[in-house]
């Protein structure tokens, strides 16, 4: 049996994704998600990645302490700095396996050193459904919207 070898990051990474410096207004960073539908946003720092702003930490925040996006906060007060970063050649598995054992919604994927694109649990699961359809006859997948 021949087994297919597994995709890199390069073949399943959002390439140029947006970024955000730390200093920038929370809002800013809010608005420009929202303008861009995005759910993780890099974050930057004297040119260098310093965290990720996710739509989750947004949305906590505010549950928890009742604050606005636009109250005078700074992206660096909400963005994670628990970030991993992947070579745009890594395996897919791995990147996975990562993603996994430290519970992440994204990683930081890098061009020797440099921000090529993020990988997200959206893309993830894109990937799993294309998978699925090259592995089984439609007809094959249950309906699991019934």
């Amino acid at each position: 049996m021949m087994h297919k070898k597994c995709p890199t990051m390069a073949a399943v990474l959002t390439p140029f994704p947006y970024h955000i410096e730390s200093s920038a207004a929370l809002s800013d960073a809010v608005a420009l998600m929202h303008k861009h539908q995005l759910h993780h946003l890099v974050v930057m720092e004297n040119g260098d990645i310093a965290g990720v702003l996710s739509e989750r930490e947004l949305q906590h925040h505010s549950a928890v302490y009742g604050i606005k996006p636009n109250d005078e906060l700074l992206v660096a007060d909400l963005c994670s700095q628990k970030i991993i970063a992947a070579d745009i050649n890594d395996p897919l598995d791995k990147v996975l396996d990562a993603m996994i054992e430290k519970h992440l919604g994204s990683v930081v994927i890098l061009r020797e050193g440099e921000l090529a694109g993020i990988f997200t649990t959206i893309d993830a699961c894109v990937q799993f459904s294309h998978f699925l359809k090259a592995a089984f006859h439609p007809d094959d997948i249950p309906d699991i919207s019934a």
